[in-house]
C-alpha cells in the first residue's frame, strides 16, 4: 500500500511539474514573441527587411492579436511609396485609384498607373498642374471617373476642370461665389457627385450652393440656401447621385461641432432632413458611402458609424476607439465597408466596417513621417493616399485581404526562404536559446517560416 501511495504521489508531482513547466514555456514564448514584435516596430523606418523578418518570427512563435497586428502593419508599410515630398493640404482620388489630385495653391495631377505596377521601376512624375493666377485655391474635388475636377478656396470662385485627358487639363468654366459680400464668399468646402454632374459648395457666409454640371462648360446654379448662421463649415460629403449631402460645421459662438443631413433630391429646393448628433457632440470630420446610407463622423480618440437608411432618422450603429489625439480627415470606400482615418500622427488607420455594428481595425498605414491632413481611398480599397507637410504618400493595398486573413502565411508566400542569422537572433532576443524554435537543416541561421 505504501509503495502504491508513493507511486501515486510521484505521478501527481510529475503531472504538476509538467503543467508548471508547460505554463512557463508558453509564457516564455509569449514574452519572446512580443519582444520581437516591438523590435520589428522600431525598425520599420530604418530596416524594413529586418522588421519584416522579426515580425514574422514573432507570429510564428506566438500568433496573438499583438504579433499579428504588428506584422500586418509592417507588411502594409512596405507597400508604401513617397509620391512627392512637396507639402500638400489636400488629396483626392478617382474610383479606380488611377488619377489623383494633390497640392495647395496649385493642384498637381498624377497618373498612378506606374506606381501601382511593381514591375515598373521608373515611376512617373505628375502629368499636369491645375493653376490659377489668384492665390487661395486650396481645395479640390474629383468625380468618381476622374474626368471632372473642382478647385477653389478663398477667392470665392470655383473652377471646373475637364480631365478627360489628365495630361492636358482644360479649364472648362468658373462657378461664381455666393451672393453674400465678397469676404463671405470664400469657399470652405466642396463636393462632386460620382458622375460629376452635380456640385455643391459651402462658403464662409453660410450659403450652400447646388450646381448642375451636366454641361461642364456651362454650369447652372440650381439653388443658394442659407443653411448656417454663426457657424463655419468643416466639410461637405455628397452621395454618388448627388441626392444627399452631409455637412459638418463648428459654431462660431462656442466649440460645438456637429453634422447635418440635407436632402438634395430636388436641387432647386434643398431641405434639411436631420441633425446627426454624435454622442461626444464634437464632430470634426465626416465621410459617406456612395449610396448615402453609411456615414462616419469623428474627432479626437473616437469615430462613430451612422446608418442613414432613413435620412430623416439617422441611427448610430457603432463607436470606434481611435488612438488619434485629433481627427483631421476621413475616407470611406463607396460601398461603406472600408474606412481610413487620419490626424496629427505619422500613420493613418484602416477599419473594416463590413459589419456596421462591429467595426474591426485592419491596419495602420506606416511610412509617412509627419502629421496627415488629408486622406483618400480607391473604390475597392486597393489604393490609399495621405497628404500633409511631409508631402504625399501612396500605399498599394491590393493584397490587404490576404495579409489581414493570415499575415504569417502571406509573408512566407512572398519569401518562404526568410532567415534570421544566429547573430541577429542573439541580438534581438537577448541571447535566447533558439534550439526550441530552430528547425532542421540550418546550423547558423533560423528558417523563419519553419519555426517550431
Amino acid at each position: 500500500m505504501l509503495a502504491v501511495l508513493l507511486v501515486v504521489s510521484w505521478g501527481v508531482a510529475g503531472l504538476l511539474w509538467k503543467r508548471e513547466h508547460d505554463r512557463a514555456s508558453v509564457q516564455e514564448r509569449i514574452a519572446l514573441a512580443h519582444g520581437l514584435a516591438l523590435h520589428a516596430a522600431e525598425l520599420r523606418g530604418t530596416a524594413r527587411g529586418m522588421a519584416l523578418d522579426l515580425g514574422l518570427a514573432a507570429v510564428r512563435i506566438h500568433p496573438d492579436e499583438q504579433t499579428r497586428a504588428g506584422l500586418i502593419d509592417t507588411m502594409v508599410g512596405i507597400r508604401g511609396y513617397e509620391l512627392t515630398p512637396d507639402v500638400s493640404g489636400e488629396v483626392v482620388l478617382s474610383d479606380d485609384g488611377r488619377i489623383a489630385l494633390a497640392g495647395g495653391d496649385e493642384m498637381s495631377v498624377w497618373d498612378l498607373t506606374t506606381w501601382l505596377d511593381p514591375k515598373i521601376v521608373n515611376k512617373s512624375d505628375r502629368v499636369a498642374v491645375l493653376k490659377d493666377r489668384r492665390e487661395g485655391m486650396s481645395m479640390t474635388a474629383l468625380s468618381g471617373d476622374g474626368r471632372t475636377a473642382l478647385t477653389g478656396g478663398d477667392v470665392g470662385d470655383t473652377i471646373v476642370w475637364d480631365l478627360t485627358h489628365p495630361a492636358k487639363p482644360i479649364r472648362a468654366a468658373v462657378m461664381a461665389g455666393g451672393k453674400n459680400a465678397e469676404d463671405d464668399a470664400s469657399v470652405l468646402a466642396m463636393a462632386l457627385s460620382r458622375d460629376g454632374r452635380r456640385a455643391v459648395t459651402a462658403d464662409l457666409g453660410g450659403d450652400l450652393t447646388v450646381w448642375d454640371l451636366t454641361d461642364r462648360s456651362r454650369p447652372v446654379r440650381r439653388s443658394v440656401t442659407r443653411f448656417l448662421t454663426f457657424a463655419i463649415v468643416g466639410d461637405v460629403r455628397l452621395s454618388a447621385d448627388g441626392g444627399i449631402a452631409v455637412i459638418s460645421y463648428e459654431s462660431s459662438l462656442s466649440n460645438y461641432r456637429a453634422v447635418m443631413v440635407w436632402d438634395l433630391s430636388d436641387p432647386s429646393r434643398p431641405v434639411k432632413s436631420a441633425d446627426l448628433v454624435p454622442a461626444e457632440k464634437y464632430a470634426r470630420a465626416t465621410a459617406m458611402s456612395a449610396d448615402g446610407r453609411v456615414v462616419l463622423v469623428g474627432d479626437a480618440h473616437w469615430a462613430e458609424v451612422w446608418n442613414l437608411d432613413d435620412p430623416s432618422r439617422p441611427v448610430r450603429t457603432a463607436t470606434l476607439d481611435v488612438p488619434l489625439r485629433d481627427m483631421y480627415d476621413m475616407a470611406l470606400t463607396p460601398d461603406g465597408k472600408t474606412a481610413l482615418l487620419a490626424g496629427p500622427s505619422d500613420s493613418a488607420i484602416l477599419w473594416d466596417l463590413s459589419d456596421r455594428s462591429r467595426p474591426a481595425r485592419l491596419a495602420a498605414l506606416k511610412g509617412y513621417t509627419r502629421e496627415i491632413y488629408s486622406v483618400a481611398l480607391g473604390a475597392d480599397g486597393g489604393v490609399a493616399l495621405a497628404a500633409g507637410p511631409g508631402g504625399v504618400f501612396l500605399w498599394d493595398l491590393g493584397d490587404l485581404a490576404e495579409i489581414v486573413a493570415d499575415p504569417g502565411r502571406a509573408a512566407c508566400g512572398v519569401n518562404p526562404g526568410t532567415e534570421i542569422s544566429k547573430a541577429d537572433w542573439a541580438r534581438y532576443t537577448g541571447g535566447a536559446d533558439w534550439s526550441d524554435y530552430k528547425g532542421e537543416g540550418l546550423s547558423d541561421a533560423l528558417a523563419v517560416c519553419f519555426i517550431r
